[in-house]
């Protein structure tokens, strides 16, 4: 086989990854229970080819919540939370962080393995460590619980608040203006007034 052939290989193979990604989380949103035929069709390539590139509807989700973490990343890496005061860039991560649970909620099926959902959450605490020692130290966020408390606490109302959403209990504009309010209390951050436009 040429190596030109072999590089069309891998861009298909690579092209055909990224669609089935792309289309379950699309189709997800609206049929969380879509199975493979579903998604391979969405995606504009046959069942046999979901299930060569994936194997397993379970395996296909984790690229799904793997493509998600990376576009979360990107999302909060834009809220610039070392630029102006601690509580503004609390501010600017807490709504970014509502706009992403509303797009994560696209996800049926089984719950992310807990190992893989903590390495997942690896940059975001460093992020949150970061920010809350500054928060500290400039006196924005007044309160006595330790930082790994925090840290802990802030990602475990982020899944309490995904998991309403994705049942039904709360809409995620509601959703995303309580964990908001909750984080800002936890924190002693003062006031808690509308987001910032």
């Amino acid at each position: 086989m040429s190596e030109i052939r072999r590089r069309r290989q891998r861009v298909e193979v690579s092209r055909n990854r990224a669609a089935l990604v792309s289309a379950a989380i699309q189709l997800l949103s609206s049929r969380p229970d879509a199975g493979m035929a579903e998604i391979a069709a969405a995606a504009g390539v046959t069942r046999q080819t979901a299930y060569v590139h994936f194997g397993t509807r379970e395996t296909l989700l984790a690229a799904v919540r793997d493509e998600l973490s990376r576009r979360a990343y990107a999302v909060l890496e834009a809220a610039d939370v070392e630029t102006g005061t601690a509580l503004q860039a609390l501010d600017r991560f807490l709504a970014s962080v509502g706009t992403l649970l509303a797009e994560q909620t696209v996800l049926g099926g089984p719950e992310p393995v807990p190992e893989a959902d903590a390495a997942r959450h690896v940059p975001l605490q460093a992020t949150l460590e970061s920010l809350i020692r500054r928060g500290r130290d400039s006196g924005d966020f007044a309160t006595e619980l330790e930082t790994g408390w925090l840290v802990a606490a802030t990602i475990a109302l982020g899944h309490a608040v995904h998991q309403c959403i994705r049942v039904g209990l709360v809409d995620a504009r509601t959703a995303a203006d309580q964990f908001r309010t909750s984080v800002l209390l936890l924190y002693g951050a003062g006031d808690h007034g509308p987001a910032e436009p």
